[in-house]
């Protein structure tokens, strides 16, 4: 089975990105000169390019064309973006314990005006450590 023109492309490029043709920050040659190079049509490059955009090794930028990215960086973008999640799941979290903690409240209130006070001091006896 033959591989795919669009996997050549990206299997080329990403060796030429290893091997240091393309450093980080450089702009990869424009979709006619790979087509050309390759002998396909620019949908086909597009097809390579986006394989590479999946895995960050490129960017694209819309009439600038396609850059290689650095891999730390890319790295580091990455572990700021799950500690950054991570940070707002637990911020969510404490978010919602405080509204419990407030709905706990109100109901202690409502038996307190019913006049059950004894209920009302249990219920605010569980919200402290």
């Amino acid at each position: 089975m033959t591989t795919p023109k669009y996997r050549e492309i990206e299997n080329a490029l990403r060796e030429r990105i290893a091997d240091g043709t393309y450093p980080p920050g450089s702009a990869l040659p424009s979709e006619d000169a790979l087509a050309a190079e390759f002998g396909v049509t620019r949908p086909t490059v597009r097809a390579g390019l986006a394989e590479l955009r999946a895995t960050d090794a490129v960017t694209v930028i819309a009439g600038r064309g396609a850059f290689v990215r650095d891999p730390e960086l890319t790295a580091l973008r990455r572990e700021r973006d799950v500690a950054w999640d991570m940070a707002k799941r637990e911020a969510d979290r404490a978010g919602e314990a405080e509204a419990t903690v407030r709905r706990v409240l109100a109901l202690a209130g409502m038996f307190e005006a019913e006049g059950q006070t004894e209920t009302a001091a249990r219920i605010r006896a569980t919200l402290e450590p």
